[in-house]
Formats: structure tokens, C-alpha cells, sequence
């Protein structure tokens, strides 16, 4: 049960919490592969052959092992290495990965995000926490939170405790204070409760890697560890056991 008296501040996640992430990737693919028919259709053949396109991904995670945090770097290398060998301009790195980049910030929030945050956050300082690459200015969200961090900024991903301790740095309030909200119940729950904070495990019955429940059961947790302070479907869930009338 959550420990309402403790908490001065709340962490999100972004993917999966917010907005639904694989449309989102598969929508920054096609607008990849759009500019790369037009200016490097080798490179376009070449990486609609997705045995091929595998290969190229994991020789970039074998080599890069080191950055495997860093989504933009990875996108990057990923796309230098489809045109190297496919005989294309490596020039047109930065433009590809504008396409995408573009495209992976144009997302589609959850129905009650907008006005979950709203709420939130004329209650608490928010702040984002995320392994990915979103940026709050592009996807429209940053008038609701104070601060953001990122795997790519910090240098190590969820759920290592430094991208947390970098949330509470921004924000000026410690780890205990903080109440932390995501899908993942290793990188988001297992990481915040391993730092002292509370956690609200968030499972969304419209995402189908998302553990399914009939209405009026409880979601269960999955691991052996203890489970976090709250497991809900969505914001509003939270909202409620953060004290919010019912409509």
C-alpha cells in the first residue's frame, strides 16, 4: 500500500507508461525507410531483408556493447552500417536518422494521460525517467514536468540506480520522496524499490505484452521479488489511490 505521507515527488517512465511504443517504432521505421528509398534505395532494399537487417543490428550490439543505453547512438551506427554495405553516401547518416528521430517523437498519448498529468502535477514535481530516446518538448508533455532524464544523458540505463539519483538530483528531493510509475517490473519496479522509492507497477490492458486481467481482479505480480506499493491499468487507477475524487 502506498505510503502517502512520503511522497513529495513522482518519476514516470515514458514507452509503454505514456504512449504505446511499437506503433510509435514502427511509424519511425517507415519514414526511415521512406527517405532511404528516395536518396539510398540500395540501403532501403538491403534492410527490407529482415534476416539482413537483424544481422546488421546485432553486429552493432556486438560491437557496441559499451553504449547499449544509448538508443540515438545505436539508431545511428545502425543506419552508418546499412549504408556502408550497401554502397551508400555515409553522409546521409545525421538525415536518415532526422527521419526517424521525427517520427519516433509523434506519439499518441494514452486516453487519460493529458489529464492524469494535469492532475499530477499540480500536486507534485514530475519527472521523467526513460531508457529511450523521446524527448518531453517534441512529444508535447514537458508544461507538465520539471525535469527529465535519460539512459543516453546519465550513461547507464533502468535499472541502474544512477539514472534515478539523477531524477532526484534534478528535481532537489531525495530517492525516499519519490514515488516511481512504469510498465516494467524489472527496469521500473525492481530499480526504484532497490533505491528506497515507492513504485506504481502500471499494466495496460489495451497493450498485449501487458499481464491481461477481467474487470474487478487484481493485477498479480510476477516476480518472486516483493511486489511495489501499487499495481494499476492506468493513471487514473493512480490518481485514485493518490487521492483523486471519483468522477
Amino acid at each position: 500500500m502506498l505510503d502517502l505521507s512520503r511522497i513529495r515527488a513522482i518519476s514516470l517512465d515514458l514507452d509503454d507508461t505514456l504512449w504505446p511504443v511499437l506503433p510509435t517504432l514502427k511509424a519511425a521505421e517507415a519514414a526511415q525507410h521512406a527517405f532511404l528509398l528516395d536518396h539510398a534505395p540500395a540501403t532501403a532494399a538491403l534492410l527490407q531483408d529482415a534476416a539482413e537487417a537483424q544481422r546488421i543490428r546485432q553486429s552493432v550490439r556486438d560491437d557496441f556493447v559499451h553504449l547499449s543505453h544509448d538508443m540515438t547512438h545505436f539508431r545511428q551506427q545502425f543506419i552508418r552500417r546499412a549504408l556502408q554495405q550497401s554502397g551508400g553516401d555515409e553522409a546521409l547518416v545525421e538525415a536518415v536518422f532526422a527521419q526517424f528521430f521525427a517520427a519516433r517523437n509523434r506519439v499518441t498519448w494514452f486516453a487519460e494521460v493529458e489529464d492524469a498529468l494535469a492532475w499530477l502535477s499540480s500536486r507534485y514535481p514530475l519527472v521523467a525517467v526513460s531508457n529511450g530516446n523521446a524527448q518531453l518538448d517534441l512529444v508535447g508533455l514537458s508544461p507538465w514536468f520539471v525535469a527529465s532524464t535519460s539512459a543516453r544523458e546519465v550513461g547507464v540505463a533502468k535499472p541502474d540506480r544512477r539514472i534515478f539519483a539523477a531524477a532526484s538530483a534534478r528535481a532537489g528531493i531525495d530517492l525516499p520522496a519519490f514515488l516511481h510509475v512504469g510498465d516494467d517490473a524489472e527496469l521500473d519496479v525492481q530499480g526504484a524499490l532497490a533505491c528506497g522509492m515507492q513504485a506504481a507497477w502500471v499494466q495496460r490492458q489495451e497493450l498485449d505484452h501487458h499481464q491481461r486481467s477481467e474487470a474487478g481482479q487484481a493485477l498479480r505480480w510476477p516476480l518472486s521479488s516483493p511486489p511495489p506499493q501499487a499495481l494499476v491499468r492506468n493513471l487514473t487507477e493512480l490518481c485514485g489511490l493518490l487521492g483523486r475524487p471519483a468522477p
